[in-house]
Formats: C-alpha cells, sequence, structure tokens
C-alpha cells in the first residue's frame, strides 16, 4: 500500500486545511469493488471537496485520466458519499452529472472536477481514514457507552475489517476493564453495527456468532487480550471504544 496523502493544501498555495487522510490505490476496479477495498482496509472510499480534489489529482502516482471517489447515487436519486458524510458536493464539471444511468463519481486528473460514471468502470481510486477510536477509561453499560460516544465522539466503534480491528486492539492496551463495548448489537434476529455498516468482517470467539444469544447476552464486546468479539450483558459496566472525527 503507497503511504498517505495527507491532506495539507498549504503546500499547494491553498489557505484550507483538511485532516482527513486520503490513500491511492493503484488497483484497477469497479466502483463497487473499490469501495469494499477500502472498508476492508481502511474507512472508505474517499469523501473530498474541491481543494482536495485538486491535491489528489497532483499526485505523481495518478496515472490515469480518471479516479474513483466516494460519490454515488442513492436510492431516491440523491448524490451522497460513501462514508455518509453530510458534506457539500460543490465540485461538478460543465454539464455533470448527466445521465442517470451513470450512477458513481470520479474525478477528473485534467482539472480536478467531478464527473459521474457507470459504476463499472474499471479506474484506481482513493481510500480515506477519516476516523480514529478513543479509548473511555469509564464503566459504563452498553446504553450508557452508545449515548457517550455520540454525544461527545461520533459513535461507538464499527470494527469493519482486520486493519481497523488491530487499530482497535492498540488503543485498549490501558483498559481498565478486560473486554470493551464495540458499537456492535443484536436485535430482531440479528446482530449489526449502531453505524449503519455491514457485518461482513467477523472476529467472533470460539463459540461462534450466536443466532440467537441469550436475552442477556446481546452487546458485543471486545475481549482486547484474545483479540476476539464475545457476546456480552448489556447491563455490564465495561470501559469502551468510540469513534472520533479525524
Amino acid at each position: 500500500m503507497k503511504a498517505a496523502v495527507t491532506v495539507l493544501l498549504s503546500l499547494f498555495g491553498l489557505s484550507v486545511s483538511v485532516s482527513r487522510k486520503h490513500f491511492f490505490v493503484n488497483k484497477i476496479k469497479t466502483w463497487n469493488d473499490a469501495q469494499a477495498h477500502c472498508r476492508e482496509y481502511h474507512d472508505d472510499l474517499s469523501t473530498i471537496n474541491k481543494e482536495e480534489a485538486q491535491l489528489l489529482s497532483k499526485n505523481p502516482e495518478v496515472k490515469n485520466a480518471y479516479f474513483w471517489i466516494g460519490l454515488h447515487l442513492s436510492a431516491n436519486n440523491k448524490w451522497i458519499w460513501s462514508g455518509g458524510e453530510d458534506e457539500k458536493i460543490d465540485n461538478w464539471d460543465t454539464g455533470e452529472p448527466n445521465k442517470d444511468t451513470e450512477k458513481c463519481g470520479l474525478v477528473k486528473k485534467s482539472n480536478y472536477k467531478m464527473h459521474n460514471a457507470v459504476c463499472t468502470w474499471p479506474l484506481p481510486f482513493y481510500c480515506m481514514e477519516a476516523f480514529e477510536p478513543i479509548l473511555v477509561h469509564q464503566n459504563k453499560t452498553w446504553d450508557e457507552a452508545l449515548d457517550y460516544c455520540r454525544q461527545n465522539y461520533t459513535d461507538l466503534v464499527t470494527v469493519r475489517s482486520q486493519m481497523i480491528m488491530a487499530k482497535v486492539i492498540n488503543k485498549t492496551i490501558t483498559s481498565q476493564t478486560a473486554y470493551v463495548w464495540t458499537g456492535l448489537r443484536f436485535m430482531a434476529g440479528h446482530w449489526f453495527w449502531v453505524s449503519g455498516h455491514d457485518l461482513q468482517y467477523k472476529a467472533w470467539s470460539a463459540e461462534g456468532e450466536l443466532t440467537c444469544p441469550a436475552r442477556n447476552l446481546r452487546c458485543g464486546a471486545l475481549d482486547r487480550d484474545k483479540n476476539i468479539w464475545r457476546p456480552q450483558n448489556c447491563e455490564d459496566k465495561l470501559n469502551f471504544v468510540c469513534l472520533k472525527k479525524l
């Protein structure tokens, strides 16, 4: 994996500074495959503004005329970011977006502008890391931890990949409890992340994913010593990990 392109726009004579980190991936993939790659190894496909588009286009590693970003057309025909960021889309090229069949967003390297395109185009892409796990040294129930994270940070942590798992484990070294709360919850017959992300990557204990856990074992905790997830009593009071936007 290539080094991160940290967005320090002042290097290019621009006054805006953004703290997201972007990673150029010089692999040719469709938009959906690029999204899956970014969610496995980073946070998501990149959310960018027009200043970031200019900076990322100037990266000498970018040889193609276009590259994917995290922009796509939702089911209700609204352009949104892959990671759910509520950020203005202010960099469309003249006449863009145009065809309704072109439902994914890319950047044109030559002028830094956004275009819409057919999602099956094979292109390189940018991933981003926009969140940092924060260990909270307070003992709270799962619901209390969720409220605390949403009031003070962004959310309880979502562990969507082995790479994110490693980052979270590293943060929990100083935890005062053997287990720490995550954003994993069982409800309506299935486990899910409260952030809304898919439960594709899994790291359950040897017992596996309980498809019908006991009523008192319906919140997901991370065993920081064994590097596994465990169904835990939601009323237990544990340290927990929040997500903080960079």
